[in-house]
Protein backbone atom coordinates (compact mmCIF):
# COMPACT_ATOMS: atom_id res chain seq x y z
CA UNK A 1 0.00 0.00 0.00
CA UNK A 2 2.83 2.40 0.95
CA UNK A 3 4.73 1.55 -2.24
CA UNK A 4 1.61 2.10 -4.36
CA UNK A 5 0.87 5.40 -2.64
CA UNK A 6 4.46 6.55 -3.10
CA UNK A 7 4.33 5.66 -6.81
CA UNK A 8 1.12 7.65 -7.24
CA UNK A 9 2.64 10.54 -5.30
CA UNK A 10 5.78 10.51 -7.45
CA UNK A 11 3.71 10.69 -10.64
CA UNK A 12 1.60 13.47 -9.16
CA UNK A 13 4.75 15.34 -8.17
CA UNK A 14 6.53 15.00 -11.51
CA UNK A 15 3.51 16.14 -13.47
CA UNK A 16 2.83 18.91 -10.98
CA UNK A 17 6.34 20.29 -11.46
CA UNK A 18 5.86 20.68 -15.21
CA UNK A 19 6.56 24.27 -16.09
CA UNK A 20 4.53 26.35 -18.45
CA UNK A 21 6.42 25.41 -21.64
CA UNK A 22 5.36 28.44 -23.66
CA UNK A 23 2.99 31.35 -23.46
CA UNK A 24 -0.24 31.11 -25.37
CA UNK A 25 0.34 32.54 -28.83
CA UNK A 26 -2.97 31.69 -30.41
CA UNK A 27 -4.93 34.43 -32.06
CA UNK A 28 -6.92 36.45 -29.54
CA UNK A 29 -10.61 37.10 -30.04
CA UNK A 30 -12.38 39.42 -27.64
CA UNK A 31 -15.61 38.03 -26.17
CA UNK A 32 -16.83 40.46 -23.53
CA UNK A 33 -15.17 43.53 -22.04
CA UNK A 34 -12.18 42.23 -20.11
CA UNK A 35 -12.46 38.72 -21.57
CA UNK A 36 -10.04 37.10 -24.02
CA UNK A 37 -10.37 33.77 -25.81
CA UNK A 38 -7.45 31.72 -27.18
CA UNK A 39 -8.57 29.12 -29.72
CA UNK A 40 -6.88 25.71 -29.40
CA UNK A 41 -6.43 23.16 -32.16
CA UNK A 42 -6.09 20.25 -29.73
CA UNK A 43 -6.63 19.65 -26.02
CA UNK A 44 -5.32 16.46 -24.42
CA UNK A 45 -5.39 15.54 -20.74
CA UNK A 46 -2.02 14.01 -19.84
CA UNK A 47 -2.98 13.07 -16.31
CA UNK A 48 -5.94 13.53 -13.99
CA UNK A 49 -6.56 12.35 -10.45
CA UNK A 50 -9.34 12.88 -7.96
CA UNK A 51 -9.10 12.91 -4.18
CA UNK A 52 -10.83 14.17 -1.06
CA UNK A 53 -9.66 17.21 0.92
CA UNK A 54 -10.80 17.64 4.51
CA UNK A 55 -11.15 20.94 6.40
CA UNK A 56 -8.40 21.25 9.01
CA UNK A 57 -8.36 24.87 10.15
CA UNK A 58 -10.72 27.80 9.98
CA UNK A 59 -9.49 31.20 8.86
CA UNK A 60 -12.82 32.82 9.54
CA UNK A 61 -12.82 35.99 11.59
CA UNK A 62 -15.48 36.26 14.32
CA UNK A 63 -18.48 38.29 13.22
CA UNK A 64 -21.82 39.17 14.74
CA UNK A 65 -23.79 37.79 11.80
CA UNK A 66 -23.23 34.46 10.10
CA UNK A 67 -21.98 34.39 6.54
CA UNK A 68 -24.46 34.18 3.68
CA UNK A 69 -23.36 30.60 3.06
CA UNK A 70 -24.15 29.57 6.65
CA UNK A 71 -27.48 31.37 6.58
CA UNK A 72 -28.51 29.46 3.47
CA UNK A 73 -26.92 26.05 4.07
CA UNK A 74 -26.60 26.12 7.88
CA UNK A 75 -23.48 23.98 7.82
CA UNK A 76 -19.86 23.93 8.87
CA UNK A 77 -17.11 23.32 6.30
CA UNK A 78 -17.40 19.88 4.75
CA UNK A 79 -14.87 17.76 2.82
CA UNK A 80 -14.48 18.74 -0.81
CA UNK A 81 -13.69 16.64 -3.87
CA UNK A 82 -10.65 17.77 -5.82
CA UNK A 83 -9.59 16.97 -9.36
CA UNK A 84 -6.03 17.85 -10.32
CA UNK A 85 -4.10 17.17 -13.47
CA UNK A 86 -2.02 18.28 -16.41
CA UNK A 87 -3.34 19.14 -19.86
CA UNK A 88 -1.40 19.56 -23.12
CA UNK A 89 -2.68 22.31 -25.39
CA UNK A 90 -1.90 22.88 -29.06
CA UNK A 91 -2.68 26.31 -30.42
CA UNK A 92 -3.68 27.13 -33.98
CA UNK A 93 -0.04 27.76 -34.91
CA UNK A 94 0.90 24.23 -33.85
CA UNK A 95 2.81 25.27 -30.72
CA UNK A 96 2.32 22.98 -27.73
CA UNK A 97 2.47 23.75 -24.02
CA UNK A 98 1.22 22.32 -20.77
CA UNK A 99 -1.01 23.67 -18.04
CA UNK A 100 -1.99 22.30 -14.65
CA UNK A 101 -5.70 22.38 -13.87
CA UNK A 102 -7.81 21.98 -10.75
CA UNK A 103 -11.48 21.60 -9.89
CA UNK A 104 -13.05 21.59 -6.43
CA UNK A 105 -16.62 20.68 -5.57
CA UNK A 106 -18.83 20.18 -2.53
CA UNK A 107 -21.18 18.00 -4.56
CA UNK A 108 -23.43 20.91 -5.47
CA UNK A 109 -21.21 23.87 -6.31
CA UNK A 110 -17.80 23.88 -7.94
CA UNK A 111 -14.89 26.09 -8.94
CA UNK A 112 -12.16 25.36 -11.46
CA UNK A 113 -9.20 27.04 -13.08
CA UNK A 114 -5.84 26.74 -14.81
CA UNK A 115 -2.42 27.33 -13.31
CA UNK A 116 -1.25 30.91 -13.02
CA UNK A 117 2.12 30.54 -11.33
CA UNK A 118 4.00 28.87 -8.52
CA UNK A 119 7.35 27.29 -7.85
CA UNK A 120 9.45 25.06 -5.61
CA UNK A 121 9.48 25.23 -1.81
CA UNK A 122 12.93 25.14 -0.17
CA UNK A 123 14.00 24.00 3.28
CA UNK A 124 16.62 25.68 5.50
CA UNK A 125 19.40 23.99 3.50
CA UNK A 126 18.09 25.38 0.22
CA UNK A 127 16.88 21.94 -0.88
CA UNK A 128 13.58 21.55 -2.70
CA UNK A 129 11.06 19.96 -0.37
CA UNK A 130 7.80 21.03 -1.91
CA UNK A 131 5.91 22.56 -4.80
CA UNK A 132 3.43 25.41 -4.75
CA UNK A 133 0.94 26.06 -7.57
CA UNK A 134 -1.58 28.87 -7.83
CA UNK A 135 -4.68 28.43 -9.98
CA UNK A 136 -7.00 31.26 -10.95
CA UNK A 137 -10.70 30.70 -11.69
CA UNK A 138 -10.75 33.46 -14.28
CA UNK A 139 -8.53 31.34 -16.53
CA UNK A 140 -10.12 28.10 -17.67
CA UNK A 141 -10.96 25.84 -20.58
CA UNK A 142 -14.27 26.48 -22.31
CA UNK A 143 -14.95 24.13 -25.18
CA UNK A 144 -11.88 24.20 -27.42
CA UNK A 145 -10.56 27.49 -26.04
CA UNK A 146 -8.66 28.91 -23.11
CA UNK A 147 -10.69 31.82 -21.77
CA UNK A 148 -9.46 34.57 -19.49
CA UNK A 149 -12.26 36.45 -17.77
CA UNK A 150 -11.65 38.13 -14.42
CA UNK A 151 -14.99 39.92 -14.20
CA UNK A 152 -15.95 37.80 -11.17
CA UNK A 153 -12.95 39.00 -9.22
CA UNK A 154 -9.52 37.54 -8.55
CA UNK A 155 -10.20 34.08 -7.11
CA UNK A 156 -7.25 31.79 -6.52
CA UNK A 157 -6.80 28.18 -5.45
CA UNK A 158 -3.37 27.39 -4.01
CA UNK A 159 -2.18 23.78 -3.95
CA UNK A 160 0.86 23.17 -1.72
CA UNK A 161 2.70 19.83 -1.78
CA UNK A 162 5.44 18.95 0.71
CA UNK A 163 7.69 15.90 1.02
CA UNK A 164 10.53 14.74 3.28
CA UNK A 165 14.23 14.13 2.58
CA UNK A 166 13.43 10.70 1.16
CA UNK A 167 10.72 11.83 -1.20
CA UNK A 168 7.86 10.57 0.95
CA UNK A 169 4.72 12.69 0.75
CA UNK A 170 4.04 15.04 3.63
CA UNK A 171 1.17 17.47 3.87
CA UNK A 172 -0.79 18.43 0.77
CA UNK A 173 -2.96 21.47 1.46
CA UNK A 174 -5.38 23.68 -0.46
CA UNK A 175 -6.15 27.30 0.34
CA UNK A 176 -8.48 29.77 -1.33
CA UNK A 177 -8.36 33.53 -1.72
CA UNK A 178 -10.67 36.14 -3.23
CA UNK A 179 -10.48 39.92 -3.48
CA UNK A 180 -14.31 39.98 -3.02
CA UNK A 181 -14.83 41.82 -6.29
CA UNK A 182 -17.54 40.75 -8.71
CA UNK A 183 -20.93 39.14 -7.99
CA UNK A 184 -21.75 37.35 -4.75
CA UNK A 185 -20.35 33.83 -4.48
CA UNK A 186 -21.20 32.30 -1.07
CA UNK A 187 -19.61 28.97 -2.03
CA UNK A 188 -16.19 30.40 -2.83
CA UNK A 189 -16.34 32.86 0.05
CA UNK A 190 -16.88 29.94 2.43
CA UNK A 191 -13.88 28.16 0.93
CA UNK A 192 -11.65 31.15 1.74
CA UNK A 193 -12.49 30.71 5.43
CA UNK A 194 -10.98 27.23 5.62
CA UNK A 195 -7.70 25.42 4.94
CA UNK A 196 -8.10 21.91 3.52
CA UNK A 197 -5.74 18.94 3.69
CA UNK A 198 -5.72 16.30 0.99
CA UNK A 199 -6.21 12.68 2.02
CA UNK A 200 -3.78 10.90 -0.33
CA UNK A 201 -5.32 7.52 0.48
CA UNK A 202 -8.39 8.64 -1.50
CA UNK A 203 -6.41 9.34 -4.68
CA UNK A 204 -7.91 7.76 -7.77
CA UNK A 205 -7.05 8.27 -11.42
CA UNK A 206 -9.43 9.81 -13.93
CA UNK A 207 -7.84 10.41 -17.31
CA UNK A 208 -10.82 11.37 -19.46
CA UNK A 209 -10.48 14.42 -21.70
CA UNK A 210 -13.81 15.71 -20.45
CA UNK A 211 -12.57 15.79 -16.87
CA UNK A 212 -10.86 19.14 -17.23
CA UNK A 213 -13.94 20.79 -18.76
CA UNK A 214 -16.51 19.75 -16.17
Amino acid sequence: MIRKLRKQFTLLLILGCLAFAAQVKAEKSVMNPGSIKYEMKAIEVQYAAEFTANPVTSNKKPTVAASVYEAVYNSDPKPIQVMYGVVKLTNENGSQFTEEFIRVSDGVHSARGLSNGGGPIYNANNQVRGQDTEFVTGKKLEGSSVVKDYSEGWKTIRLTRNWDDYGNPGSFTIRFNWDLKGPSDPFFQKLTETTYQIDLSTLRHNGGNQAVKR
